[in-house]
């Protein structure tokens, strides 16, 4: 009876140890929760400031299309309603057809009217769209056996994203901090030749000065063409520049010069642009056509 009762004793005097213990993990863990929740509200409260709500941005956009020194015009543009772009974003194109052959400007437009009857298109399906743009070559070439053809340079913007694609060699161009890059490779034989130079560890310059350096490999109206599209939507930021032009801005203006004539809108960069072609006074200036895109955002 003494042995039971010192146990009794001792389990009673435990027992205010083990309420203490309880009490201090309870303390513990509503502190843990309550820092953790903290710690997640700055988080996202940073991660917002850092990358602006996406109903905030907008485009502003503008292009031109001359005819330089040739005949006729054989460049066509698109560019979707920009009143949809919420909805469904912005789609613009470019389709500089081929000169020199009969049907150029005939099949640059119907490239231009194809690609409004795709819209609004998706823009989480760019296989699929480039699947399209290629039927559509098929027919142009089932049809024109060859007599013309065309390039096609065309983006998507959504939200703060874009996608692109490209046949030929037609420029589609993204200003970042001043810095202009050409997204899409060209689709001439020039980039083969330099391409096969580089690879055998010989001197470019020689394919500068190829008379076929500046045909085609591919074009809208050739069979089976390759349309390049873009695998992964390209992120766009505030500040951010694009342009879609025709071979006609690019051959006039150098893309390490085009940083000059980059104002605030795009009305008055496309107007320095198109001031810029035509104060070369190329004796053989084709036919030059630009679509301008800058992306702001408004915290109002």
């Amino acid at each position: 009876m003494i042995l039971k009762k010192r146990t009794m004793e001792t389990r009673f005097a435990d027992l205010p140890t083990l309420q203490s213990s309880v009490v201090a993990a309870l303390v513990l863990f509503v502190i843990t929760t309550i820092a953790f929740i903290w710690l997640v509200v700055v988080y996202f409260k940073r991660k917002r400031a850092g990358s602006p709500d996406d109903s905030n941005l907008y485009i502003d956009c503008a292009y031109f299309c001359e005819i330089g020194k040739r005949p006729s015009q054989q460049d066509s543009v698109y560019i979707s309603d920009l009143t949809d772009y919420r909805k469904y974003g912005i789609t613009a194109l470019v389709a500089d057809g081929m000169g020199g052959m009969e049907y150029g400007g005939e099949i640059s437009e119907k490239v231009a009217d194809f690609v409004e009857g795709m819209c609004p298109m998706s823009f989480f399906a760019t296989e699929q769209n480039a699947d399209e743009l290629r039927k559509l070559s098929n027919q142009l070439y089932d049809q024109y056996k060859l007599s013309g053809g065309s390039t096609l340079a065309m983006v998507h913007i959504t939200g703060n994203f874009m996608n692109y694609y490209s046949v030929g060699d037609s420029d589609i161009i993204l200003i970042r901090e001043g810095k202009p890059t050409i997204l899409n490779p060209r689709q001439n034989y020039m980039a083969l030749l330099i391409k096969s130079l580089c690879r055998n560890n010989k001197q470019t310059v020689t394919a500068y000065s190829n008379p076929k350096a500046r045909s085609l490999i591919d074009f809208m109206g050739n069979q089976n063409p390759r349309v390049i599209y873009t695998k992964k939507p390209i992120r766009i930021f505030d500040g951010d520049k694009i342009i879609v032009s025709s071979d006609g801005l690019t051959d006039a203006v150098a893309l390490r010069n085009i940083h000059h004539y980059l104002k605030d809108s795009a009305s008055a960069t496309a107007l320095e642009l198109k001031r810029a072609v035509a104060s070369r006074k190329r004796p053989k200036q084709d036919n030059y056509t630009a679509i301008v895109f800058t992306v702001k955002r408004s915290f109002m």
